[in-house]
């Protein structure tokens, strides 16, 4: 029997906290400072926001204590970094880190942001033309973006949740973020890249420390539209809960795993029953508009 292993943020105790971990300012390529982002990302109902500028952190810490206990401002960093199989830049994505970085490699960059306490995100696999390979190379990092807003509306490569199953498939168990990559751009062809996308927190406060260790535990799901209300794992089944959905998806290993459209009405509720050799299972929530949720996996050890 697989064991099955689901840091179940459903269950846990606490609240959820609506948060963008990937945003840039006037400190690097951004078109608004600091506080004007942080200001319109509180009045779109958002409970927290990293700062991610290129290659240097933004000092936020005063801004964020003039929020007071509502919204929370963190620090953070893009690195663009190294070379990918096709000679492309990795770009990372460090949370909790107020510093700059000095590392040589995506590697180095990876074990150096992790052991000053923060974590990595890898940014955009699909924009920065990243393999699978790229990706099974690095050690430690906490996830992928599987879905970014700016690359979504400027070029059409905003999913990457083909390069998260080459690496779920492969029993490299990461997680995986919805994010903006704000830069307060846009055009008359283009909506702006801000408040499109979040993740869905379980945290026990608003506090640095709660958000972290969530984060880390992968206490979280993912979002541009839809609600995930609740996920029952058993072992038998997995069930889903959520807002009204065109389709609930249950995503797993080669051609299996099951998807259930709504045929006229929304549907609210799916239960997918579980074969015995799924090596990880994920779920989609997809409404009316073509916006998806997506929990992180659930991993099953043992499994074929």
């Amino acid at each position: 029997m697989a064991q099955i292993c689901f840091p179940n943020p459903f269950k846990q105790k606490g609240y959820w906290f609506k948060g963008n971990i990937h945003a840039h300012t006037t400190n690097s390529d951004g078109a608004l400072d600091a506080r004007q982002i942080s200001v319109l990302y509180e009045s779109e109902g958002y409970d927290f926001l990293f700062i991610t500028d290129h290659g240097k952190p933004t000092d936020v810490q005063a801004l964020s204590d003039s929020f007071g206990e509502e919204f929370l401002v963190l620090p953070g960093i893009e690195l663009d970094i190294g070379k990918s199989e096709a000679g492309t830049e990795y770009h990372l994505v460090g949370l909790d880190i107020d510093h700059p970085v000095d590392a040589e490699n995506p590697q180095a960059a990876i074990d150096e942001v992790v052991d000053e306490g923060g974590q990595i995100v890898v940014a955009h696999p699909y924009w920065s033309s990243l393999t699978v390979n790229d990706l099974m190379k690095l050690e430690g990092y906490l996830g992928v973006e599987i879905f970014n807003t700016t690359c979504h509306f400027s070029v059409a490569k905003g999913y990457s949740t083909t390069h998260w199953d080459d690496l779920l498939v492969r029993d490299k168990f990461t997680f995986g973020f919805a994010v903006d990559d704000a830069h307060y751009h846009y055009s008359s062809h283009r909506p702006v890249d801000a408040f499109y996308s979040w993740i869905m927190v379980r945290a026990e406060d608003l506090t640095k420390g709660s958000l972290m260790g969530s984060l880390w535990h992968g206490l979280f799901y993912s979002s541009n539209g839809p609600e995930i209300l609740d996920v029952d794992v058993s072992e038998g089944s997995v069930r889903v809960l959520s807002s009204p959905a065109a389709a609930i998806s249950f995503i797993t290993k080669n051609g299996e795993g099951e998807r259930f459209t709504a045929m006229n009405k929304s549907i609210i509720v799916a239960e997918y029953k579980l074969r015995g050799n799924e090596r990880y299972l994920r779920i989609e929530v997809e409404d009316k508009k073509g916006r998806t949720a997506w929990t992180n996996p659930i991993s099953f050890i043992g499994s074929a």
